[in-house]
């Protein structure tokens, strides 16, 4: 993915090159499942606990192999009524690393930005030039800023 962040922390371009990938899939014989669910951001997140690999932050794609739209399953059903309803057992749940959302990345935009003059104001080198490799476990963010102080974010 690619982030242009403007002077004052505002997303200007982004472009996603990922794609939903199936990460997990799971079926469970019986109520309940052993992770807890948030529907705030339009999608299924797990919220809470891990399972076989699938852990907080993953999204439902997809109930008993059926696509889901946002937070609703087969038949238009809420997908968390599902996974709460004993009578939708056993369950197929599909889990991926969803794509963020527009809303979303105009928040991790500004976030960064706060993050990145932070991080120059704390530095203990004088005219420290703030964020430029951020490292996880699962991806590294590199940040390089133009001497407009125009930010380019890319993650690998």
């Amino acid at each position: 993915s690619v982030y242009i962040i403007n002077k004052a922390g505002g997303l200007i371009y982004d472009e996603d090159f990922t794609f939903n990938k199936i990460t997990e899939e799971h079926t469970w014989q019986e109520h309940p499942v052993p992770l807890v669910f948030t529907a705030d951001t339009g999608k299924v997140l797990v919220k809470f606990g891990e399972f076989a690999g699938v852990k907080p932050g993953y999204s439902v794609i997809a109930v008993n192999r059926q696509s889901v739209n946002g937070t609703m399953g087969p038949g238009d059903k809420p997908i968390v009524d599902i996974i709460n309803n004993p009578e939708s057992y056993p369950l197929t749940l599909t889990f991926g690393k969803g794509k963020v959302v527009a809303n979303e990345k105009l928040m991790l935009a500004s976030m960064f930005h706060s993050l990145y003059a932070i991080a120059s104001k704390i530095s203990p080198v004088e005219s420290s030039s703030g964020i430029k490799e951020l490292q996880t476990d699962e991806f590294v963010l590199n940040c390089f800023q133009t001497i407009t102080g125009v930010k380019i974010l890319c993650d690998s």
